[in-house]
């Protein structure tokens, strides 16, 4: 800090103190609020009391002219904003005043956007940029930001952010209506969640390219929003470009009074970095789908089921598609044996070879859906809470060897498919082997599992990014991550939104509660007096060690166990093993036809 600036920050104070005085109301709420925003300001930094003096300046100044009809000034404007510093109740906690400033901050320095765009949307806009650009949430958006990007890149990122999210919320929200009650507040909730209007992939194109509204707009229009992660895209067209126009010509102005803030020279940051945007990631990553079928009971009724997305996903969900690449695909394979074997072909010839590929696409689709939806019947059957598959891999591998090596004696992948599934018990968690009736290979109980996680692995040279479920398991003094990729999940019991809107985080709330209902009594039993030591336990503040806690552990996963059934297992294995077969005779088919019909020929 200068030397001047604390003097010249006790000089703005002084003022600003004053102007809180002169322009407070009369009254308790009066006083509270001035004594409110007296405090608060006493808090502020002197580029935040500078914003202030710049506002109370302006003749539209939102200080002393808010609009709506509430009360103006300094006071009636900073004082509410302090009282979130005080916890209202238990269930309402207090917000630490530096991210209170960091707020004001905000409101201040991207007025215009705030005034342009309505004030719906804009805390949103700020937070999901801050996230899109990989900066500290609870930050102000302006400091960080701009000494990051600069204030052109921030100003325009977070323009197109508020556009875009004001447009989008009039579509999610365009059937509630007054009637709707309370359910009417849900229904505005959902349609809140359902704006995703920046991600980190839309940010690095918007730095890249700095489109124009026109060409946003024609992006939208086709489609191609949808790519970086921006969804609903089926947006008014007028509307949208209106509100692009709005400050697009003005953002130079804007910016450019805070060019002191940001990086000199080339020092700003062009593009985010790559841990940015994890949130979104997990989100564009997965697919959630009813269960098929009519429910039964509640528990299927609120069952949804959650799929990553990749070449598998794609296949099934596109399979004309596929059959069309893969008849062209089988035509010529089959031209280029015809042609070793100095076979002409024909017509009809042509017609076979595209029938084959196209069957074998067809079958090919088929398969893998089988695959899948083999998977979630058995998961009806296994728990009616949450079940997990993920893919095996080296670094879980070498988890489960720490752990326990003894599964590991003449058995290089200790009995575990490619595919792993995993069951969430009330005690803990179950790693299951082969087959339609498989064997538990590892369980470990809720008390061993200290904690659950869900990091994200850097994208390999496939650019796949491995959301991971993590189980820390602590033994004989000892953490081991067990951790797999998440490939699918049975979730039963939250909310459809919820699920597609923060994928890894509903599955984790899932987790974490499932974990501490072993700590309450079962349902319809009597309370039992050890809930309270159960959860310390589970918390760690007690000691496990030597305790009768930890043999009762240790009983349950070296226990005895019924044999499992899966559901529908061996229908499901014909089914693929019939569907497996007719891909690889139509493979075969496209190469070995021409050869069989040049030697009938001659």
């Amino acid at each position: 800090m200068d030397g001047d600036e604390p003097a010249e920050r006790a000089t703005v104070l002084e003022r600003l103190r004053g102007v809180a005085r002169a322009d407070a109301r009369d009254g308790a709420e009066g006083a509270q609020q001035l004594e409110h925003a007296l405090a608060f300001l006493g808090e502020l930094d002197l580029r935040t009391l500078r914003e202030i003096e710049r506002e109370l300046a302006r003749p539209d100044s939102m200080i002393t002219r808010p609009g709506g009809g509430a009360h103006g000034g300094l006071a009636a404007f900073l004082g509410p904003r302090y009282a979130a510093a005080f916890p209202a109740s238990r269930y309402r906690p207090s917000t630490p005043v530096p991210q209170i400033r960091a707020r004001l901050l905000d409101t201040l320095v991207f007025r215009e956007i705030r005034i342009a765009h309505g004030t719906t949307m804009f805390d949103r806009s700020v937070r999901d940029l801050q996230e899109a650009l990989g900066l500290p949430p609870h930050d102000s958006l302006a400091e960080t930001g701009f000494a990051e990007y600069g204030a052109a890149s921030v100003f325009l990122l977070l323009d197109v952010a508020a556009s875009l999210a004001t447009v989008q919320l009039s579509r999610t929200s365009a059937h509630i209506t007054a009637s709707m009650g309370y359910s009417g507040m849900d229904a505005y909730a959902d349609a809140l969640d359902a704006c995703h209007f920046m991600t980190t992939p839309f940010a690095r194109h918007l730095l890249r390219s700095r489109p124009d509204p026109d060409r946003l707009v024609a992006l939208a229009a086709r489609g191609r929003l949808d790519a970086y992660g921006i969804s609903p895209t089926d947006l008014d067209g007028d509307r949208l470009r209106t509100e692009l126009s709005k400050l697009r010509d003005r953002l130079p102005e804007l910016s450019s009074a805070y060019t002191s803030w940001g990086p000199t020279g080339d020092a700003a940051r062009r593009q985010p970095p790559a841990t940015a945007g994890r949130a979104d990631a997990a989100r564009t990553s997965f697919v959630v789908s009813g269960r098929p079928g009519r429910p039964r009971t509640a528990g299927e009724a609120e069952q949804n089921h959650l799929s990553h997305r990749g070449w598998t996903l794609w296949a099934r969900e596109h399979r004309t598609q596929l059959s069309t690449a893969l008849a062209i695909v089988a035509i010529v394979v089959f031209w280029w044996s015809a042609r070793a074997v100095s076979l002409e072909l024909s017509g009809r010839l042509i017609v076979l070879a595209g029938l084959m590929g196209a069957v074998a696409g067809a079958a090919l689709a088929a398969l893998l859906d089988s695959r899948a939806q083999a998977f979630f019947r058995a998961a009806e059957g296994l728990s009616r809470y949450t079940v997990l598959q993920g893919r095996r891999d080296a670094p879980f591998l070498r988890a489960l060897r720490s752990l326990r090596p003894d599964l590991f004696a003449g058995v290089r992948h200790a009995g575990l498919p490619r595919l792993v599934t995993v069951v969430v018990e009330r005690n803990g968690v179950l790693f299951l082997g082969r087959g339609a009736r498989p064997r538990v290979v590892a369980a470990f109980h809720w008390l061993h599992v200290r904690q659950i996680t869900a990091p994200e692995d850097p994208p390999g040279p496939s650019r796949r990014r491995a959301h991971r479920v993590v189980f820390v398991v602590r033994r004989d003094g000892a953490e081991a991550a067990l951790g797999l990729p998440l490939e699918r999940a049975k979730v039963a019991w939250t909310q459809r939104s919820y699920l597609e809107n923060r994928p890894l985080e509903a599955v984790l709330s899932l987790l974490q509660g499932l974990r501490h209902t072993w700590a309450l009594p079962p349902l319809g039993a009597r309370d039992h007096g050890d809930t309270s030591e159960r959860l310390r336990l589970l918390s760690g503040a007690d000691e496990l060690a030597g305790t009768r806690w930890e043999q009762e552990a240790l009983d349950w996963e070296f226990g005895p166990r019924p044999s499992l059934e899966l559901s529908g297992a061996a229908a499901a294995r014909r089914e693929q093993l019939v569907l497996g077969s007719v891909v690889v005779a139509m493979a075969l088919g496209c190469v070995l036809v021409p050869p069989l019909l040049a030697w009938l020929v001659t």
